[in-house]
């Protein structure tokens, strides 16, 4: 089933580009919300194929660039695979990982997260949702998963037309699943932890954070589950004050801290971390390692401004909070703000601050979040650590 585009649309998805939006499309005069269809060039050249949608502003998310490829049970199947091959290559002694990575792995609009014997399923693409049996099916024949749990209450669905909903939707899952991470163990509340249950793309950050803490007092704005905060008192921190504005985050992050035997190391308080911050400085109180791991304040780039206004302000307060020779972690999970940009406000509330600043790290996502280089919205999280220099 062809839709053709419009002269000169097909530009960006002959670079590796896998959306199209509704306006670069010409005809799709038979084609049905969810199917699979052909793309042609405005002169009738075959691209790919994909899922279509009559009523989304991306009109086509791209399955693959091969005219003559056949979308079938083998195709959905040769790509998890390849995506559960790259995983075990980098995490094999510590399965829980992000499994599928939607673009950037061939799934569109789908993630699907790993912990242990445990997957989550996210969809946010119409045409995905419908080989969900198909995918998953594949997926319990290669992992044999105690349970799959469907993480879609997500308010992207509804972009396609999909609601929002969560459950166990094949197995039984018993309570929490427990995790290990760099020695570190995490009970993950799958159906009402954080996004699939735990912010697994700090992993490798959280691990060089707790390489710096030794023997110096830490404060952790929005802790979350604990992550930064575990891995900072148990690679030796003096003390570590755990903010975040979620009772829910805080339990889980207390139980997670007892789980370790590191309870009177941490100190976790509920209040608004920006707020915090301001009284903190009022009160004189100084740190030698700060670690800002906020929500995203940028969801889209018309928040862009807003967002950039607030990251200046967490960043310039942590930075007055810093003793001499401090070091500051700082992060951002905006996709819509560039990763230039973000280095650009950092830098700028060092000005702002009077500080000199050296680059000890520079952090992203780890690769069971691999980049698509045609598609910068797969590239999201932005890590930088610095140190003022005394």
């Amino acid at each position: 089933m062809p839709i053709t585009l419009r002269h000169r649309q097909d530009k960006y998805l002959l670079k590796g580009y896998p959306w199209i939006f509704s306006n670069q499309i010409y005809t799709a005069d038979a084609a049905a919300t969810g199917d699979i269809v052909e793309v042609l060039a405005a002169d009738g050249r075959p691209l790919g194929k994909g899922f279509y949608h009559a009523e989304s502003l991306i009109g086509v998310r791209m399955l693959t660039m091969n005219p003559a490829e056949a979308i079938d049970e083998a195709f959905f199947a040769r790509k998890i695979d390849a995506a559960l091959a790259l995983r075990q290559s980098f995490f094999h002694d510590a399965p829980h990982y992000r499994l599928i990575f939607g673009e950037s792995d061939g799934f569109p609009g789908t993630i699907v997260d790993r912990y242990g014997d445990v997957l989550t399923w996210t969809c946010l693409s119409f045409g995905m949702e419908r080989q969900r049996d198909l995918v998953l099916g594949l997926l319990e024949e290669r992992l044999k998963p105690a349970a799959i749990v469907e993480r879609n209450d997500v308010w992207l669905r509804g972009k396609d037309g999909l609601p929002e909903q969560k459950g166990v939707i094949r197995g039984a899952l018993e309570g929490p699943v427990r995790i290990q991470e760099n020695g570190i163990l995490f009970d993950v509340q799958v159906l009402d932890g954080p996004k699939t249950g735990f912010f697994i793309d700090q992993r490798m950050n959280r691990a060089f954070v707790g390489r710096l803490a030794r023997g110096r007092s830490v404060l952790d704005v929005c802790c979350a589950d604990g992550g930064f905060s575990l891995h900072a008192a148990a690679g030796g921190a003096s003390s570590v004050l755990a903010l975040d504005i979620a009772e829910t985050a805080l339990t889980r992050a207390r139980h997670n801290a007892a789980l370790n035997g590191l309870e009177d190391t941490i100190t976790f308080q509920l209040c608004d971390a920006l707020e915090e911050l301001d009284r903190l400085k009022e009160q004189g109180k100084t740190f030698d390692l700060i670690v800002l791991d906020p929500p995203a304040f940028a969801k889209s780039k018309k928040h862009l401004v807003a967002a950039t206004r607030a990251y200046q302000r967490i960043n310039i307060t942590a930075m007055q909070l810093l003793n001499p020779g401090g070091i500051l972690a700082t992060s951002s999970c905006s996709h819509a703000l560039e990763e230039k940009e973000f280095l650009k406000l950092v830098h700028y509330s060092a000005i702002k601050t009077g500080t000199t600043l050296r680059t000890l790290h520079h952090g992203c996502q780890p690769p069971d979040h691999p980049v698509l280089d045609a598609m910068p919205e797969t590239q999201y999280l932005k890590f930088e650590v610095v140190q003022m220099v005394s």
